[in-house]
């Protein structure tokens, strides 16, 4: 890869060091490094590991979340809300991500948010696969307004809890997005 990136290996294997602390590939030593296999347990526990940790952010982000900042994560659920009413997933998916950066971003916790960047690297690439399931927009944009409404209220325990519940439910359906991505990749359509 050095040679052919034309750098030196010192940053190559960086790079690797990086991938390999999110599980992205296992790194063998001198064998080199290979891209993980990831099993549908494996995911399922990725997505329990960030619905907790986004809980803790939800319930921190409660107690030290700014009005700026909560006036941004209305807004971010508003682009949501739009998005779904549009059908627009693309533009969904842009706007879910934003309402779930604000979100950590409130919690003012930088090893968490830390935790997290490191942990969603896993679960990002599958989250934006349950957009397609009819209703799933819409069905999001009331949970992110429940868990808003918790923290705008001051109640940690409650939108933590929302927000445990909204991320963990996308989780129980990453089995069926896993049959949708088998499917597709047998007939070769793309999602």
């Amino acid at each position: 890869m050095a040679e052919e990136f034309n750098v030196s290996r010192t940053p190559v294997r960086e790079a690797i060091r990086k991938l390999a602390t999110t599980r992205l590939v296992t790194d063998q030593g001198r064998r080199g490094a290979v891209v993980t296999h990831l099993t549908v347990s494996g995911l399922l526990d990725a997505f329990l590991v960030v619905s907790e940790l986004e809980g803790i952010a939800a319930r921190l982000a409660a107690r030290r979340m700014t009005p700026a900042e909560r006036s941004d994560t209305e807004a971010a659920n508003l682009r949501c809300q739009q998005a779904a009413q549009d059908g627009d997933i693309a533009a969904f998916n842009i706007a879910n991500m934003a309402f779930h950066d604000q979100i950590i971003a409130g919690c003012h916790n930088t090893l968490l948010q830390d935790q997290l960047t490191t942990s969603r690297v896993i679960t990002f690439p599958y989250r934006h696969y349950v957009t397609q399931f009819p209703g799933y927009m819409l069905k999001s944009v009331g949970e992110h307004a429940a868990v808003l409404d918790a923290i705008c209220a001051s109640d940690s325990a409650s939108a933590g809890r929302l927000m445990c519940d909204h991320v963990n439910l996308q989780g129980e359906q990453i089995v069926d997005v896993v049959h949708l991505l088998e499917q597709q990749s047998q007939t070769g359509s793309q999602p």
